[in-house]
């Protein structure tokens, strides 16, 4: 038998952060049974010994209608059959109580233990509300204790809350929430509202001013920040700077931590004999833990950020103004920040979508956010334009490079949002749009907060998503490393050694014959062996065997299509475009003595690498956001099939006006 204290109420009333007050960083995050709405769940020492305390979705009243509120009703409904003592302890913002005590005098009506934390009261005295936390507790019939999460005032009058009488009630008579019909739950709401009221006009003194402190304040931020022309100008920048942080702040960190693993696989190999083992670690093991951290500072960056826009009470209000704008895409405001956020990666872009409270428009994010041009796409696209693009291309006398780069960011907005129209046909369409985004009063946030906050959503991902990523990059070593052709590798293994122990050594030499190693081993691999097998299923869009091993390549990573791409023509594996292998895609000929590529191949391949999911890490990361493969799979096999059919229109539609 366990001791359960269930943290319920709405958002924004500061519950979140009395969960981290309560529990510390004892505390993980979970799925409830059944559905992909997370759970946070915590430990804590009270008087009366360890107690188990879980922070419910938010909830605004007694009649459930998102999916966060019936997960939680029916958390409670099976809490109180389980045999736990159970006690509910409600949290309500002090500034609202007539809203706020809804929720804890109907689920007192339902049969529940329930007491009530009335938070943020250091606000509450700098508006001059005064509370009577006596007159409060009589009125409602619960225990009652006033309480600052963020300043952790008060939290020591919880104790005697979550002592064992407080926990073990009688819960035989608590209302089951799954069989409650919507008359007895209208009801209850009913009655809830009149209590609320009448305990709220009893208790609480207001000052003698028309508006309070804090909403003047608001009043005054918002006519700068939500001003028609300031408003947009000021999100631009802010966004901006978003943008730049987890381009520019994140790079430094990222660079440092992938040459960091890099010099230790160089160190390694060369203190192992060549063969399976030392590839294993150095081609495998190596690059796979790379593929993990690498993202970390970039999440770290984006979390700190949204952190602090949303606990200012800025990133509603970035919400509300861009909202009306993609309304008529079946998409709401809250779906802005994991997009700009997929334009750096779509990881954190894809995780960014938590912050959406419909589960229906938080799986319509999650499906177009990789749409977005993420960082991984750049060294693709540089090498195709560079290469297939002529400098002698200026529209309006602008560099037509330059346009075309910029051209594909805008065609992944565009097709994002023509997906979204589209999707607003299907069952993930919100048919009643969620409701009018509730403004909070401007705060500073707490940095114990935050570091808590940053901190939760990058363990979250080392712990989760990393263990998979790292899993396929060893089976994607595998594919690509095995079986080993001897006797085509034999003799180039022979030239190697050779050059290895000549007088005077010749660097330059060493480097392509282990490019030529490298490309007759990926040949003869199984990945390389399937390039041959499916070359004829991509030769409609102008890719040929060794396009279509990169292409392969690129599920661990997009930026890897460039690197496999320059070993199979034995340049080494440089992960971006040189000017060797530019020059050797202009260069390759034929059996025929024609090009291999040109300008309608490069189109193709620019148009499927802007849609097709070519990322391994963002699929195990949908993965693990939807709590089910079901949707990546959808995902995956969608937009490939789109990709295709795109890329083969492009292909063809550019050999037949350009040749």
């Amino acid at each position: 038998m366990k001791r359960v204290v269930a943290l319920a109420g709405r958002p924004n009333t500061g519950k979140t952060t009395l969960f981290n007050a309560l529990t510390g960083l004892r505390h993980r995050a979970a799925n409830y049974a059944g559905c992909t709405v997370e759970k946070a769940i915590g430990t804590m020492q009270a008087s009366g010994g360890e107690v188990e305390v879980v922070d419910l979705p938010g909830t605004f009243s007694m009649l459930p209608q998102t999916e966060d509120e019936q997960v939680a009703f029916r958390f409670l409904s099976e809490c109180a059959g389980s045999g736990d003592d159970l006690l509910v302890l409600c949290v309500a913002e002090a500034s609202n109580l007539d809203n706020d005590l809804v929720l804890p005098a109907g689920l007192k009506a339902a049969g529940y233990p329930v007491a009530l934390a009335v938070n943020m009261i250091d606000e509450s005295r700098l508006n001059g509300i005064k509370l009577d936390a006596a007159e409060l507790s009589g009125r409602l019939g619960m225990p009652v204790a006033l309480v600052s999460a963020r300043t952790r005032e008060g939290l020591e009058k919880l104790d005697a809350l979550l002592t064992p009488p407080a926990l073990r009630a009688d819960l035989s008579e608590a209302m089951d929430f799954r069989r409650a019909t919507k008359k007895r739950l209208h009801e209850l709401q009913d009655e809830a509202v009149e209590t609320a009221r009448t305990a709220s006009a009893a208790s609480v003194t207001w000052p003698h001013r028309s508006v309070l402190p804090t909403v003047a304040r608001a009043i005054r931020i918002d006519r700068v920040l939500l001003h028609p022309v300031a408003g947009p100008v000021i999100l631009a920048v802010t966004m901006f700077l978003l943008f730049q942080a987890l381009f520019v702040g994140a790079r430094p960190v990222m660079d440092f931590l992938a040459a960091m693993l890099g010099s230790v696989a160089v160190r390694l190999r060369a203190h192992l004999p060549e063969g399976a083992v030392a590839s294993l670690l150095c081609d495998g093991a190596i690059p796979g833990i790379s593929a993990v951290v690498v993202f970390v500072p970039q999440i770290a960056i984006l979390f700190l950020m949204i952190g602090f826009l949303e606990q200012s009470g800025y990133l509603p209000r970035a919400g509300a103004m861009v909202d009306r704008a993609l309304r008529p895409f079946g998409l709401d405001g809250r779906v802005f920040i994991p997009f700009l956020s997929g334009f750096a990666c779509a990881i954190p872009g894809v995780m960014a979508a938590r912050t959406i409270h419909s589960e229906k428009r938080r799986i319509v994010t999650i499906l177009l956010t990789p749409l977005m041009t993420c960082s991984a796409r750049i060294p693709v696209y540089t090498l195709l334009i560079t290469a297939f693009v002529p400098l002698s291309f200026r529209p309006l006398g602008f560099n037509g490079q330059g346009v075309v780069m910029a051209g594909m960011y805008v065609f992944g907005i565009v097709m994002a949002l023509l997906l979204a129209l589209a999707l607003k046909f299907t069952s993930l369409h919100e048919l009643h749009p969620a409701p009018a985004t509730v403004l909070p009063p401007y705060r500073v946030p707490s940095a114990r907060e935050l570091a808590r906050y940053v901190w939760a959503r990058c363990w979250h991902f080392l712990s989760r998503a990393g263990q998979v990523i790292f899993t396929l990059s060893l089976v994607l070593w595998a594919l690509a490393a095995f079986p080993r052709d001897a006797a085509r590798l034999a003799p180039i293994e022979a030239e190697l050694a050779a050059a290895r122990t000549s007088a005077p050594s010749d660097p330059g030499l060493e480097r392509a014959l282990r490019g030529r190693l490298a490309a007759a081993r990926i040949e003869g691999s199984v990945l390389g062996r399937t390039g041959r097998l499916i070359e004829p299923v991509f030769e409609p869009l102008g890719w040929d065997w060794r396009v279509s091993i990169a292409s392969l390549s690129a599920l661990a990573a997009r930026e890897v299509f460039v690197g496999t791409l320059g070993t199979i023509y034995a340049l080494g594996g440089e992960s971006n475009a040189s000017d060797g292998l530019v020059v050797a895609l202009q260069d390759a000929k034929n059996a025929d003595g024609t090009k291999r590529y040109g300008l309608a191949t490069a189109v193709s391949l620019l148009i499927f690498f802007a849609i097709a999911l070519q990322c391994m890490s963002t699929i195990v990361t949908v993965r693990r956001e939807t709590n089910s493969w079901k949707i990546p799979a959808l995902q995956f096999a969608f937009l490939f099939g789109l990709a295709y059919a795109l890329s083969f229109a492009g292909y063809r539609l550019t050999l037949a006006f350009l040749g």
